[in-house]
């Protein structure tokens, strides 16, 4: 039975970037990861294009959105959810707002606070913490560029349902918008989190930060 998590406000999304540190990790070219290949051919992706941004998502989903600091999105604010129709996961939420650079780990903790704060979520574990860099992929993984994000599991209201997910924070500095990605999936207890950042990487291996 699939966890009955209702899509999230934007106003829970808002904690994630009130206060959102991050430090440039750039805007640039070529090719994806192994891994986020094998999560989805291109046959089954489509992409959002809107507000001067792009990442790719299953075709079958609905997405949703939202203003951050306006009522409605714009291109210096606003929160974009993609899910199935039928079920809450897998989930993918992506906030933006253009605003000042500082460190990655306080954007982390804000994007924590933001996910804890989500209806039906009792208790949020951190478990892995990524850093690292990544030659040769697209728009986050540049040579030289500092790759933050961990790993997470959360309980849920409804008893020995665990999902599992990723927190991941990066600043372009084309647009000087901070942008806030998050995955959400289905889990067992003491899951690996592989299937996490699978999801994760397909997210950010074409996410295009300007135009």
């Amino acid at each position: 039975m699939r966890m009955a998590l209702p899509k999230h406000s934007a106003a829970s999304m808002l904690v994630i970037l009130v206060i959102v540190l991050t430090t440039a990790i750039g805007c640039g070219s070529s090719a994806r990861t192994d891994s986020a290949a094998a999560t989805a051919s291109a046959a089954e992706l489509r992409s959002f294009s809107k507000y001067d941004f792009s990442f790719l998502i299953p075709k079958d989903f609905l997405v949703w959105e939202d203003g951050l600091l306006d009522e409605q999105a714009d291109a210096d604010s606003g929160l974009v959810q993609a899910a199935p129709e039928d079920s809450p996961f897998p989930l993918v939420a992506v906030s933006w707002i253009r605003t000042w650079k500082f460190g990655l780990e306080g954007g982390l903790e804000a994007g924590f606070e933001g996910v804890e704060s989500w209806d039906g979520v009792q208790t949020v574990t951190k478990g892995q913490l990524v850093e690292t860099t990544k030659t040769g992929h697209r728009m986050l993984y540049q040579s030289g560029h500092r790759l933050l994000y961990r790993y997470y599991t959360a309980t849920t209201e409804i008893q020995g349902q665990v999902a599992c997910g990723i927190v991941g924070v990066f600043y372009c500095s084309d647009t000087q918008r901070t942008f806030t990605v998050v995955t959400m999936d289905e889990c067992t207890t003491g899951s690996s989190g592989e299937q996490s950042l699978q999801e994760f990487e397909t997210i950010l291996d074409d996410f295009v930060c300007h135009g």
